[in-house]
């Protein structure tokens, strides 16, 4: 009894303070928690605007010919939006792992990766797919097979790639949006080409090929697209290699290049060099210092500008600079201190314009476990998202 008594009072109590909270609550109205996705400055500066949202493994940023819609990757898949606004759109199902998307055309998507199932037993050949908008199955069509690197081709004419036809041999071919195979050139390369891209005319390309018999020596090359010849423009040391694509800039081809030996003995140093026209020596890029380490670099559309992914020294927070190649004047696009910048070669893009480029990032990971009030398709910082940080106006 006296047990019932004292829950009775108890509960009196409770419906007392109870109603003074809601007599309260009707005076004033307690704002929502803002929604993560609604920050602007996520730790990248206050101009980086976010293009996605979410959860996901995201890469791979393309801007479409009019710069309207971001196309990407995400867990396998090729999705695309509207830039600023807008629902993500998908171009894939699960028949295909994609690892590169690049737009042919405004409604067209290259994609290279290969089907799902078992790997390959040639792991660094793949396939070359391409998807339409606005059709009724998310299906795309096989274009080529035995790729091994892609590039958009000159003035949107499809696509220039590298064909892996023999053992430690390759060659250049200019497929069409069709999936006609337009030229074949028959100047076959000595080795396997790792990454290539165009020349700002259009009219040459740059190849990173891994030479054959050795596993760890790496060429240069220049390859005519009217005449179908190549040369070597030069040729790297012993224990370097070539990361990512190079890239043919209006004063010469820039190239990352990875080093064996290492300042802490756990990580390889990555610098930036370049072979200016008519020499055939590589020299460290000037404007971006001697302690810089570079993980990934990207040409700007009228090829003056250098978009790079680095470390200003080993110990300095990885940030998007824009190396200015006539001037020699780098400058820092993001002031990053708690932000995990990816550093992937085909993880930034420039706009068509060069007014802004993406990047790809994440908030550093943290042993503590967080509560976030916003839905999960909103977050940000806890998963890799697409970031447009503004260029024009800043570099120059």
């Amino acid at each position: 009894m006296r047990f019932r008594l004292g829950a009775a009072f108890l509960l009196a109590v409770t419906l007392l303070l109870a109603g003074g909270c809601l007599g309260q609550a009707q005076d004033t109205s307690i704002p929502p928690l803002p929604a993560a996705g609604a920050r602007v400055d996520a730790g990248l500066g206050p101009e980086a605007q976010p293009l996605s949202y979410g959860p996901g493994y995201k890469g791979s940023p393309s801007f479409s010919p009019q710069g309207s819609r971001i196309a990407y990757v995400v867990d396998g898949y090729v999705v695309d939006r509207l830039v600023g606004a807008g629902d993500t759109r998908r171009w894939t199902t699960r028949d295909v792992v994609a690892e590169d998307a690049e737009w042919t055309f405004e409604d067209g998507l290259a994609i290279f990766g290969a089907a799902s199932g078992p790997v390959p037993a040639d792991e660094a050949s793949r396939s070359v797919y391409l998807a339409r908008s606005g059709e009724e199955s998310l299906g795309v069509r096989e274009l080529a097979t035995d790729v091994l690197a892609m590039s958009p081709g000159p003035e949107g004419e499809g696509l220039i790639v590298a064909l892996h036809t023999g053992s430690y041999q390759s060659e250049v071919a200019l497929l069409r949006d069709s999936g006609a195979v337009d030229r074949i050139y028959t100047s076959p390369l000595g080795g396997r080409v790792t990454g290539l891209s165009l020349s700002p005319d259009g009219r040459k390309a740059t190849l990173a090929v891994r030479t054959a018999g050795d596993l760890t020596s790496f060429e240069l090359h220049a390859f005519d697209l009217r005449t179908g010849t190549h040369r070597q423009v030069a040729r790297l040391e012993d224990g370097q290699e070539i990361f990512g694509a190079p890239q043919w800039t209006r004063k010469g081809i820039c190239y990352v290049v990875g080093k064996e030996e290492a300042s802490s003995g756990t990580e390889p140093l990555y610098d930036v060099f370049t072979v200016t026209p008519g020499s055939d020596v590589p020299k460290p890029t000037p404007g971006v210092g001697e302690d810089f380490v570079a993980s990934s670099i990207r040409v700007s559309p009228g090829g003056e500008r250098l978009a790079i992914i680095g470390r200003l020294n080993p110990n300095a927070p990885i940030n998007l600079y824009v190396l200015d190649l006539a001037t020699q004047t780098l400058e820092d696009l993001t002031v990053n201190e708690d932000m995990e910048i990816k550093t992937g070669p085909d993880d930034l893009a420039w706009s068509p314009e060069g007014e802004s480029i993406a990047i790809v990032a994440r908030g550093a990971l943290s042993e503590e476990p967080r509560v976030r009030a916003a839905p999960k398709g909103s977050l940000l910082e806890d998963f890799y998202n697409l970031y447009e940080v503004p260029v024009e106006g800043r570099a120059r």
